[in-house]
């Protein structure tokens, strides 16, 4: 049998197989790095183009606590990943409806305030199942009892049989990459809060890997978008611990 004539019965036995075994989209399957924000509860895809809703560093000034920061931290962010790393950029950062499937295409996804995010069913199996193909979340920007409280909520009806612990200060995620002092890091959320009081939270999957970062009493998205506001190492320190999150993603 000629060459030719062995590919064409390679291609179509390998096309009558995957009818069987249909691709399934996993969190890890990427070809290059895109950062997601999540959209949470109501969403108006009209929103995300009316730039005259750009406060005066370009964030968004509305109501929707998913969208503070946007699209000025990712503007710098994406920045900050071109020149110090050499991860291919995939495209323009998006934002996608955490009830969206489209979530299991991203290895990486952010979500800012979820002290307001009032999880719907459809965005639980949504991530739950994200987590499940490997998945990683940073959820970032909140404060106060109360918000730990409702992310707590949300976290249990997705992990009923586990609970978030403490990012050991001498976990890799922390020298990935860049070397950072989680103890030394400042607290971005606001002034009233001393660098001591941020803590990072995770939970850990069956193999011990971490499925998300908690910044809690912290806000690492306002030292992307507002890099020169804070002089205690503010202008490099949120985008090396931001690269370091994306690293792990990408390779656990």
């Amino acid at each position: 049998m000629s060459n030719m004539k062995k590919n064409i019965l390679f291609s179509i036995v390998l096309l009558f197989f995957s009818g069987f075994f249909p691709y399934r989209t996993m969190a890890q399957d990427d070809h290059g790095f895109r950062f997601i924000r999540l959209a949470y509860g109501d969403y108006d895809p009209r929103i995300i183009t009316d730039y005259s809703t750009r406060g005066r560093g370009g964030g968004y000034t509305g109501r929707l606590a998913w969208m503070h920061d946007y699209p000025t931290a990712e503007d710098n962010l994406y920045e900050a990943v071109a020149r110090t790393t050499k991860i291919q950029l995939a495209g323009q950062y998006m934002i996608i409806p955490l009830r969206d499937e489209r979530i299991f295409n991203y290895p990486f996804l952010y979500m800012s305030e979820p002290g307001y995010w009032f999880a719907t069913d459809q965005e639980i199996k949504n991530l739950r199942e994200y987590f499940k193909r490997g998945g990683f979340v940073m959820f970032d920007d909140f404060r106060s009892a109360r918000e730990w409280s409702q992310l707590y909520y949300n976290l249990k009806l997705i992990f009923p049989d586990k609970e978030p612990v403490l990012v050991p200060n001498d976990h890799p995620i922390w020298s990935i990459y860049y070397k950072i002092d989680p103890v030394e890091a400042p607290s971005w959320v606001t002034p009233r809060y001393s660098k001591y009081e941020d803590q990072y939270w995770t939970i850990l999957d069956d193999k011990g890997r971490m499925t998300c970062i908690i910044c809690y009493n912290q806000d690492v998205g306002d030292g992307w978008e507002w890099p020169q506001m804070r002089l205690d190492k503010a202008e490099t320190l949120p985008f090396q611990m931001g690269i370091n999150f994306i690293m792990y993603a990408l390779t656990h």
